[in-house]
């Protein structure tokens, strides 16, 4: 069904970070090598495919995908630099796609079309690197992680919107899923996007497409544990490793337990200032591992 097509097929998510278990479900990307011009991946053949997918997950007993594989597509590296930055980017959800492929993504099909077109992506972030060899500074990357987390944190927002409408036992069913939401966002989404930041603010410039592309292999505990070397690191990420540890051991169990824990007050109160913590520790490593000329690129 696939030969000779120039298509990569990636999984994100605890796949991607490679802390999956028998509970996750599975996050599937397509990106093709050519623009639609050039001669797109035919629609009927990613009908079949798409198709056979989610089949296989049924059969495997994987959680079923989202909106029942609606948000399957392929997104066109073309044309993923042509709206980058731009309103389409986050609609076409070519931002979504390449975030997660240069922050947490593992090759499923086709590894030399992957590591082609990651490297290709990365190149976008590296427009001026020729006339700044010395000195260059991937602010522009780090901006659009930065904006992929705060897009995070307002689609979060947006979902506790609906809160306001639902009243009794449906709101209190709610209300733990919206909290169990919120811890991840403030856990594992945290780490997937700060690993990555970190690094890139600081990493002594000039900073490479070829150091990027070396992190986006690692996995976020692979890029903290990386920087254990770094002045006043040591102990932090330590303690990062410790809080991490127990949003798995809480989130790797059955989803019945986990949302039980989350219904009780008192234990979802707990696990949310568990979560703040962890925030507070990412925060103290970025004091001090990150010069204070390059601090400001978080902020401003």
């Amino acid at each position: 069904m696939l030969a000779g097509h120039p298509l990569s097929v990636y999984v994100t998510g605890s796949y991607g970070r490679l802390e999956a278990w028998s509970g996750s479900d599975i996050d599937v990307f397509f990106l093709h090598e050519r623009s639609e011009e050039e001669g797109s991946f035919p629609y009927t053949t990613f009908i079949k495919l798409s198709a056979a997918l989610i089949d296989a997950a049924a059969d495997l007993d994987f959680p079923a995908f989202t909106g029942g594989g609606r948000y399957l597509e392929v997104q066109y590296v073309a044309q993923m630099e042509k709206v980058l930055g731009s309103p389409q980017d986050d609609s076409l959800n070519a931002f979504t796609a390449r975030m997660l492929l240069l922050l947490e993504s593992r090759p499923l099909l086709n590894d030399a079309t992957y590591e082609s077109l990651l490297a290709r992506i990365i190149s976008f972030y590296f427009r001026d690197y020729d006339d700044k060899r010395d000195s260059f500074l991937p602010v522009f990357l780090l901006n659009d992680i930065l904006r992929f987390w705060r897009t995070l944190t307002l689609n979060y927002e947006h979902h506790r919107l609906k809160l306001g409408v639902l009243t009794g036992d449906e709101l209190e069913a709610k209300k733990a899923d919206s909290a169990l939401k919120n811890y991840k966002l403030k856990v594992s989404r945290l780490a997937t996007c700060f690993s990555m930041i970190a690094h890139l603010s600081s990493a002594p410039v000039p900073v490479s497409p070829e150091q990027v592309l070396a992190l986006c292999h690692d996995t976020p505990a692979d890029r903290f544990e990386a920087l254990r070397g770094l002045s006043g690191a040591g102990g932090l990420i330590d303690d990062l490793q410790e809080r991490y540890a127990k949003f798995l051991d809480l989130t790797q169990r059955d989803e019945a337990i986990t949302r039980d824990h989350f219904t009780d007050p008192v234990r979802r109160k707990v696990a949310l200032a568990d979560a703040a913590g962890y925030g507070n520790a990412i925060y103290a490593l970025l004091q001090a591992i990150t010069p204070n000329d390059r601090m400001r690129y978080l902020v401003i």
